[in-house]
């Protein structure tokens, strides 16, 4: 056997023993903690820290959701609000058509021109 030969083959059986007791370590240590997770406390167990937290949480939820549906009500109330003026008390005026007719101009975009013709 030559040098080369002996050099690659001691270095061909370190890795692989190298790379067998890496992958046999995984294995166990993923069965380590798949028996630990079986012996340890269930999954199911109440932390009350969290649920106070998540209470917590939740009423400042709907609080905030209460301020904002307030705030949304308020601005649509002042939408639908007619604004009433002391001087008009609601009445409507109603032009005369000289006045209307006087103030035709070639501007289309006005709606009284696009209503008259």
């Amino acid at each position: 056997m030559q040098e080369k030969e002996f050099i690659l083959a001691l270095f061909a059986i370190i890795t692989g023993v190298g790379l067998t007791g890496f992958f046999l370590y995984n294995v166990f240590s993923l069965v380590k903690a798949w028996i630990n997770r079986k012996g340890s406390a269930s999954s199911g167990d109440i932390n009350p820290q969290f649920f106070k937290a998540l209470g917590e949480f939740k009423k400042t939820t709907e609080r905030r959701i209460t301020n904002l549906e307030a705030i949304v009500s308020e601005i649509e109330e002042e939408k639908i609000r007619i604004p009433e003026s002391s001087d008009s008390l609601g009445e409507i005026t109603i032009e005369n058509n000289e006045v209307r007719s006087s103030s035709k101009t070639d501007d289309k975009s006005n709606l009284r021109n696009m209503l008259d013709e």
